[in-house]
């Protein structure tokens, strides 16, 4: 189990790490059409196209970052009474959670996949704005083929929910070992991502790790 435990986890790295550094370059594009969207109303002369680019751009920071997110438990939830629990009662309902969670993520990449799917609108401004833009370099006509469809924003929904099924997946695996083993590797996070035990596991460990070097 070690063994898979460690390919899922270098695997969800790499993964959840090219999702942040993609989900930058998003943010920074969202970033610029608000701004650039704020100028031009100011200037009375706003740019349709700058609303269609800033909303597309959140929802891939979102569904990119997701994965990171999950996988660092920085997650908002409630755990007052499961971290007040003894080691193996509380990995036992940390397993039931995240096959609750991993049941969830698979109903939403399927209805996520038929959202997609089924998906024919199309974005206008965005639409009219390539088109100005290809035509000198394909022809007035050929660029008036083009549409950019809103399915195309929302095929980050079933990428993101697979993203995160498979850090459900080393969350299991990982409180699975861990209710087997009555140890816990890791059981919080700091704001930064930083592994911490709670207080009080860390002062008995601190003390326990000065005992043995007295």
């Amino acid at each position: 189990m070690r063994l898979l435990i460690d390919l899922m986890g270098r695997l969800n790295r790499v993964m959840s790490n090219l999702g942040v550094m993609i989900a930058c370059i998003f943010l920074t594009t969202m970033t610029a059409a608000i701004i650039l969207q704020v100028i031009s109303r100011e200037l009375r002369a706003p740019i349709g196209w700058t609303e269609e680019i800033a909303l597309a751009s959140m929802v891939w920071v979102s569904f990119l970052i997701g994965p990171w997110a999950y996988r660092h438990h920085q997650f908002t939830r409630i755990d007052v009474l499961v971290e007040a629990m003894p080691v193996r009662p509380r990995t036992f309902f940390n397993v039931l959670i995240h096959l609750l969670e991993a049941g969830l993520l698979i109903g939403a990449i399927y209805y996520s996949w038929l959202f997609f799917s089924g998906g024919n609108s199309l974005l206008p401004q965005t639409t009219r704005l390539i088109r100005t833009l290809a035509a000198p370099l394909i022809g007035a006509e050929a660029a008036g083929s083009i549409v950019v469809k809103n399915k195309y924003v929302y095929v980050i929904l079933p990428i993101g929910f697979a993203g995160l099924l498979m850090i459900s997946v080393e969350h299991i695996l990982k409180s699975v070992r861990a209710f087997v083993s009555g140890e816990e590797d890791i059981r919080n996070f700091d704001l930064d991502g930083m592994a911490r035990l709670p207080e009080g596991e860390a002062a008995a460990r601190d003390a326990d790790d000065a005992e043995g070097r007295g």
